[in-house]
């Protein structure tokens, strides 16, 4: 399906980059969105894509010295990845003040797309630009990463790993210490484990993906972002 105007509208807005208000020529590099026929080919008669989309997470610790170096080869990134098909843009997460610390959000329309842009000669050479003032780390987004997401910051790299293990243990313990008593008390007796185990899992897997996960993120998000 194509999505309609408004649609495309709000994917467009949703790939913005978060920079200081110094230097708002990189800011309106992104803010105008991959180009039309990037977005949306299957408008321009090339078939749609069919995969799930793709996001990688680059971290970069830059040099304070740098820092204008820095946000110049940004801008040139940024246009290099949007020449790229099926490409649905970049945020950039700036760190506070004091700190060096930038995060670059990579989204493509499937996985396919992405490894095309990661094998890629122009992002080869731009990263070994960067590493003139600046420290690379990559992070796929894969696993318990989908639990955290939140719905109005949708390019943020994924918390922690040792936070998102804890949260998740911490909300499974807790869905469990509530379930099975209440199991024991309404469920006959007669019934065997194995179906009593298969009504705790369904009942924990819908509450943590649709109920419980979605809240506890928003809910400690400044602790695990």
């Amino acid at each position: 399906m194509i999505p309609d105007k408004a649609e495309r509208d709000s994917l467009r807005s949703d790939l913005r980059i978060v920079l200081d208000a110094a230097d708002p020529s990189l800011a309106r590099t992104v803010a105008r969105g991959s180009r039309a026929e990037d977005l949306m080919p299957s408008e321009t008669g090339r078939p749609a894509p069919t995969g799930r989309p793709a996001t990688v997470v680059i971290t970069r610790t830059v040099n304070p010295r740098r820092r204008d170096d820095f946000k110049r080869w940004l801008a040139r990134l940024i246009s290099a990845a949007e020449a790229f098909p099926n490409n649905l843009g970049t945020v950039v997460l700036t760190p506070p003040p004091g700190e060096n610390v930038f995060r670059l959000v990579h989204r493509f329309t499937d996985e396919a797309s992405l490894r095309a842009w990661e094998d890629s000669d122009i992002r080869r050479q731009l990263s070994a630009e960067a590493d003139a003032f600046s420290t690379s780390q990559r992070q796929a987004a894969t696993g318990m990463e989908t639990w955290f997401s939140i719905s109005d910051a949708p390019g943020a790299p994924p918390p922690k790993k040792w936070k998102m293990a804890l949260v998740t243990f911490v909300v499974v313990y807790a869905l469990t210490a509530i379930i099975i008593p209440l199991e024991m008390a309404w469920l006959p007796r007669s019934w065997s484990f194995y179906a009593t185990n298969v009504i705790t899992n369904v009942l924990i897997a819908g509450l943590m993906t649709y109920v419980v996960m979605p809240t506890v993120a928003r809910a400690l998000r400044r602790w695990l972002y």
